[in-house]
């Protein structure tokens, strides 16, 4: 199975790209899944058309079209990878929330989905994925070793939909204490789980072998597959 690239419009400020992928069972929740700092990479289709295949309506779209649109970018590349950092200061959070919240339109009405939706993402998309889960209407959210949710902890009061954190315990992105942080606001919230890994930052991408972690990766993708399904 495997997905396509389709136009999202976004007003008047015109249109993005997304990359669509479909369950073969014919229909499921929609889920957005929000990129890393490297845009819709071969990875992040990869992963899309993983969800597909688990029952689900999958979009990922494109978080850096209103500066680079289509912009992809190589991690093993230094300039790509510098490129991309930089584009982690551009981007707008703000702007972002309001993509998510196009894009959670544009899946839920496909014919495919059920109604119910919900958001993930990796990395910058982890951070985005809570910031959605505090300011938008979704049925369940997975953030996946968000880097900067530690910045935003006074929005997590208003995270009212399931959540679930996977975090790597060597993940050097972001301090030890600014971790703790992000456990002593959302710990004990009867909606948050929060699941640390033996694994670095990155670890459920499988097209970075420096960072891959098969046993984290496959673990945490169960616990979103367990919460998304409830969506069913």
């Amino acid at each position: 199975m495997s997905g396509e690239m389709i136009n999202i419009a976004a007003g008047d400020e015109g249109s993005f790209g997304a990359y669509c992928a479909k369950p073969a069972s014919g229909s499921g929740p929609g889920i957005v899944m929000i990129q890393e700092i490297f845009g819709i990479t071969d990875w992040i289709k990869k992963i899309a058309d993983r969800y597909a295949e688990q029952g689900y309506v999958v979009v990922a779209p494109d978080m850096f079209w209103r500066f680079d649109p289509d912009f992809v970018a190589d991690p093993s590349k230094p300039e790509e990878l510098e490129k991309a950092f930089g584009y982690l200061q551009t981007v707008d959070h703000d702007n972002a929330v309001k993509d998510i919240a196009t894009s959670l339109a544009a899946v839920k009405a496909m014919p495919e989905c059920n109604g119910k939706v919900g958001v993930t993402g990796f990395c910058l998309g982890g951070t985005f994925t809570y910031l959605a889960a505090a300011r938008l209407e979704i049925d369940a959210a997975v953030a996946y070793y968000g880097t900067q949710i530690h910045e935003y902890l006074d929005e997590g009061k208003n995270v009212s939909c399931p959540i679930i954190f996977h975090m790597g315990e060597h993940d050097d992105t972001f301090s030890v204490e600014d971790r703790n942080k992000i456990h002593g606001a959302l710990i004990g919230k009867e909606n948050v789980s929060i699941h640390m890994y033996d694994a670095g930052h990155a670890f459920c991408n499988s097209d970075r072998p420096d960072a891959h972690n098969l046993e984290a990766a496959e673990a945490a993708h169960e616990r979103s597959f367990k919460l998304f399904d409830t969506l069913q």
